[in-house]
């Protein structure tokens, strides 16, 4: 894009921003059908009455190690009130703001405000709506409690923590509380998940050598990577840890784990490389690239990176958000774990193409200058890939064909219905099964009627007994 441009130009830039609010709309829209399904239900009703204290202790000793996280599976929007579902949709439109305002503010920090406040929100702007486009599972990354809090709100708290790692190093009073809110967001961003431990033991192990080697921060340096250890022992050594996994098979299997996750990674990575949206903004990044390469000082040691190792890391972080899984239990069981490492190759892809723009035979590349109508093209076809492509194409098939709507109805109905039953114990309830789930919103009805623990949950949780709740195994 060419900061750089005319007033005719400019403009252009100003329309394409606010068409990039407007394609954002949609998932805000979105949440406001939004529901609580399976684990909030069965967190909700478990929780009940519990003190913080025994509820940790309890999952730590029986189902897992996540010990930030399952602070916030206690006191879950369906403990806030009586009528949970304004505050239940309020959730995803907090962590999108959330997703936003991290973005914006690593953006800052890298760049040390050689951009402008209006670039600064454009890129924050095209790196978010990439990222709502591209995550593998929309519904459960945020618009479903329990894995949205889980991962993306651990993304979000990692976002921060490189952030501050990024800035000019400070001394004195600074310094001390820079590094006292780093230990905080290390311990919290390892207890989340075994996505972000895994991250963030190689993040900061990889931190440490480097500081080494520069003789520098070698203190702080090592007090991170004590929280991140300390953390990760905790996370990994929970007793729940062996009671969960007991439940599946070919559990840790080392080479079986580490095959599939290689295997994943080349399925989501070609997914994400050949996204029309990913591909039009790139060649809208080949301007970008140039002006930061000009006026960001960080963008100078570009050329001092090794193309091969950059190029593997896209690869490496997509084997780590799936390891865990095959590890823990045998197989991928679901696409929210993806999320956090689509989060990061975006930026990923980006530097590795500006380090790509340096090299042969791309360096005539980078030094063209794009004419604005080739420009004001790239736009259309970004804002169409968005629009008619990946989750955005699904968003608004699910908003404008009425499965939102009906998703929407049908619960509601369903709560309604396990309301009532908890007063009367002669009733019955039969679910009937979603004709047409919705592509973007949490269900699992697509290939089959809800399994049984997910309406006993429902059924606890609305104070009915279990016996009266049951699935129609038709549509």
């Amino acid at each position: 894009m060419e900061f750089s441009a005319p007033l005719r130009l400019r403009g252009i830039f100003l329309i394409f921003a606010s068409l990039l609010c407007i394609s954002l709309l949609k998932y805000f829209w979105l949440a406001g059908h939004a529901h609580p399904v399976a684990d909030d239900f069965c967190y909700a009703a478990k929780s009940r009455g519990a003190s913080l204290w025994a509820w940790s202790y309890s999952e730590w000793m029986y189902w897992n190690g996540r010990y930030a996280s399952n602070l916030l599976m206690i006191h879950g929007p369906l403990s806030w009130s009586s009528d949970f579902l304004p505050g239940y949709r309020a959730v995803p439109v907090l962590l999108i703001a959330l997703t936003f305002l991290s973005i914006w503010f690593i953006l800052r920090r890298v760049t040390r405000h050689a951009l402008s406040t209006g670039r600064e929100l454009l890129g924050t702007l095209v790196f978010l709506a990439l990222y709502l486009n591209l995550m593998p599972d929309l519904g459960e990354g945020f618009f479903w409690y329990t894995g949205a809090v889980t991962y993306q709100l651990g993304s979000i708290l990692m976002l921060l923590h490189l952030g501050l790692l990024a800035g000019c190093s400070r001394k004195g009073w600074q310094g001390a509380l820079n590094l006292l809110v780093n230990i905080m967001l290390t311990v919290a961003i390892v207890g989340m998940d075994e996505i972000h431990m895994l991250l963030m033991v190689c993040l900061h192990a990889v931190r440490f050598i480097w500081l080494l080697r520069r003789r520098s921060g070698i203190g702080a340096g090592l007090v991170l990577l004590a929280a991140v250890a300390g953390g990760a022992v905790l996370m990994y050594f929970a007793p729940g840890n062996a009671v969960r996994g007991g439940m599946f098979a070919d559990t840790h299997l080392l080479w079986r784990s580490l095959g599939m996750s290689a295997l994943q990674a080349v399925r989501f990575i070609g997914t994400w490389v050949l996204s029309p949206a990913l591909l039009a903004f790139s060649v809208l990044y080949i301007p970008v690239h140039r002006y930061l390469l000009e006026h960001v000082p960080a963008m100078k040691n570009v050329r001092r990176l090794s193309r091969w190792i950059i190029a593997l890391l896209p690869f490496s972080l997509v084997m780590a958000s799936t390891f865990p899984a095959y590890w823990g239990t045998g197989l991928l069981g679901q696409h929210r774990t993806v999320n956090v490492a689509c989060l990061f190759f975006i930026p990923l892809w980006f530097l590795n193409l500006s380090i790509w723009l340096e090299r042969r035979p791309l360096r005539k590349l980078a030094g063209m200058h794009l004419p604005s109508r080739a420009i004001g093209f790239a736009m259309v076809l970004a804002l169409l890939g968005l629009n008619l492509t990946g989750n955005g194409y699904a968003a608004n098939s699910d908003l404008f064909s009425g499965r939102a709507d009906n998703y929407d109805r049908m619960l509601s109905q369903r709560e309604t219905a396990v309301k009532k039953a908890a007063t009367d114990p002669e009733a019955r309830i039969t679910f009937t099964r979603l004709a047409a789930p919705p592509l973007t919103l949490p269900n699992y009805e697509e290939h089959g009627p809800l399994r049984s623990w997910m309406v006993d949950c429902e059924a606890r949780y609305f104070g009915a007994q279990e016996r009266q709740v049951r699935m129609d195994a038709e549509r």
